[in-house]
């Protein structure tokens, strides 16, 4: 720069401003994108009657491990939920969920809160049958008034019919598939199927596994997830729109 009119050193100092300026605010659309699975336990199936009674998430983003992208756990979520109401007999028999385990558990406008903080802003969600939560997680936020998510919600049910032609798409039988195809690493346990921690694990494991199969490491980008993931499932769902 020695020599330079000062005229040409302060365009030039001005476009290395401009440029840094403009790195600084793409940058963050370049890095992983970072999601929510998560699930939800009810005491039965329709969110007009029933209610939530235990809320699971794990946070994650992704990562290249052993030359293939995986699942890198950045946290997780989980609370019981007191209903008011009793749990069925039904329900228990699935999520081994009892009136006693909930007795003590903050009601559902506390755990809302405290899911809504851990989940944040700038997340995309999945669930297995994402209707089925997006439904009751409607209902709870409406009956319960504070910050509605607007995360897209992704359902790895969808995306698995679309990707996979198997006998049954539940989410335990695709991670018993995907695993002997050495395509996820995570241990399956029967015993913890339909306990919303574990199941949320399994799903993320299942997510990316079969997002591999039609996305590179690019679109799992920040500012490129979206419009690639939106081929394999034209219409996410959101909290605020039915």
């Amino acid at each position: 720069m020695r020599g330079l009119p000062l005229a040409q050193l302060i365009q030039l100092f001005r476009y290395r401003d401009q440029r840094e300026s403009i790195s600084s605010y793409l940058c963050p659309m370049m890095l992983p994108s970072k999601f929510i699975a998560f699930d939800l336990e009810t005491t039965g199936l329709e969110s007009s009657k029933n209610e939530i009674i235990e809320v699971g998430a794990v946070k994650f983003t992704v990562e290249v491990k052993g030359g293939m992208l995986v699942p890198k756990k950045l946290g997780e979520f989980q609370s019981f939920v007191k209903p008011g109401m009793l749990i069925p007999e039904e329900a228990t028999k699935i999520n081994g969920i009892t009136n006693s385990m909930v007795d003590n558990a903050p009601e559902i406008s506390e755990v809302l809160r405290k899911f809504t903080a851990f989940c944040g802003q700038d997340t995309f969600w999945v669930a297995h049958n994402a209707e089925f939560d997006a439904g009751f997680l409607r209902v709870a936020y409406r009956k319960n008034p504070q910050f509605l998510p607007t995360s897209p919600i992704f359902d790895s049910l969808k995306i698995a019919r679309t990707l996979l032609s198997v006998q049954t798409y539940k989410l335990g039988e695709l991670a018993k598939i995907l695993k002997a195809q050495g395509q996820i690493n995570l241990q399956i346990s029967a015993d913890n199927l339909h306990r919303a921690l574990y199941d949320c694990e399994v799903l993320a494991e299942v997510f990316v596994a079969l997002l591999r199969r039609r996305l590179k490491e690019k679109d799992f980008q920040m500012g490129a997830f979206l419009p690639a993931a939106t081929r394999l499932q034209p219409d996410p769902i959101y909290l605020n729109k039915k």
